[in-house]
């Protein structure tokens, strides 16, 4: 399930996991590494600033990032804030403008409901709004599918 409602991507999966193993895909800097296709250079603690370059095959492969991570709720809850899109050299970062990213987790069924939302496309500049919303709708199809599919291959 997905919905685009212009400030904010909201995505929803069900995984056949226990909450404790995507908790575990989720904040351990190795296994988020695997799934969301990059390197990472830091830890997953409130305040951190966490580098990672994209090692996804296509258009963002060796793309440069950074996330500041904002919080930890054990099994429940994590986030973190991050620019958006792909990164351009003509964009000075340091006066843009960051998304907040959320993934919630809970119990369903026989495994875990995974959402992630991401919020803050408003204080985008309206030049490039439209693209890195467009850019992250369908990246976070691509990212849920492969948590999902980590998970599943992985105890």
């Amino acid at each position: 399930m997905t919905s685009a409602i212009g400030n904010r991507i909201e995505r929803q999966i069900f995984v056949r996991a226990p909450r404790s193993r995507v908790w575990r895909a989720l904040t351990t800097p190795g296994e988020f590494a695997q799934w969301f296709h990059a390197t990472l250079e830091g830890d997953f603690t409130p305040g951190s600033r966490v580098a990672f370059v994209s090692t996804y095959e296509g258009s963002s492969e060796g793309a440069h990032c950074h996330m500041i991570i904002d919080r930890l709720e054990p099994e429940r809850l994590f986030s973190w804030r991050w620019h958006p899109g792909m990164p351009r050299k003509d964009v000075d970062y340091a006066k843009e403008p960051m998304t907040t990213v959320i993934f919630r987790l809970e119990d369903h069924d026989d495994g875990t409901l995974v959402t992630v939302e991401e919020s803050g496309f408003d204080a985008i500049p309206l030049s490039r709004r439209a693209g890195v919303f467009k850019d992250n709708e369908q990246g976070w199809k691509i990212q849920m599918e492969s948590l999902s599919n980590h998970v599943g291959r992985k105890s």
